[in-house]
């Protein structure tokens, strides 16, 4: 049975874990509404909004990325203060192993955060589709002018200007 101390360690170190697992999936929260953003900027073919709503994840995933090294940090402090020598335990492993209210409160946090990444892998997925149907709308549409710009016979199949057949002139300069 732990001591006093080595309680108010797990309960310290839970709390910080919890917290640190909330505020990522606040983060990925917020990275959901973002993505549903670029989702729709590229539904649009809407080039400003998806360079911004890009930005705005960039930005999101670097705290996040911070935020993920805090996480690693305080799951490791709760690791020690159980007495676990893995470092790379996972927070549901390391909430069962606290167990009670703590225990509790992290498995709770860890689950909230797993179901939010989901939903963004998800909405990523859907993201991606729609990102190439555009790409290969687009395609098609260049493929269309430079067929109605190919008359001539001067673009190749790239739709760049083509060496043509060599043009052979004479000037009489007799006459």
């Amino acid at each position: 049975m732990p001591d006093d101390h080595t309680k108010q360690a797990i309960q310290q170190a839970a709390a910080a874990l919890e917290s640190t697992l909330a505020e990522l999936a606040a983060e990925y929260d917020r990275l959901e509404r973002v993505g549903a953003d670029r989702l729709s900027a590229i539904r649009r073919a809407d080039m400003p909004a998806m360079a911004e709503t890009i930005g705005i994840e960039s930005k999101l995933a670097a705290r996040i990325a911070e935020l993920d090294r805090r996480r690693a940090e305080a799951a490791r402090d709760l690791g020690v203060a159980l007495g676990l020598t893995d470092e790379h335990t996972s927070a549901s492993t390391l909430a069962r192993r606290a167990a009670g209210r703590v225990g509790d409160a992290v498995l709770d946090a860890a689950g909230q955060l797993r179901a939010v990444i989901d939903r963004v892998q998800r909405q990523n997925a859907r993201a991606q589709i729609t990102a190439q149907t555009l790409a290969a709308h687009m395609q098609g549409v260049l493929r269309a002018a430079q067929g109605k710009m190919n008359h001539s016979g001067a673009y190749g199949s790239q739709g760049v200007v083509a060496p043509g057949p060599a043009v052979v002139s004479m000037l009489d300069m007799v006459s």
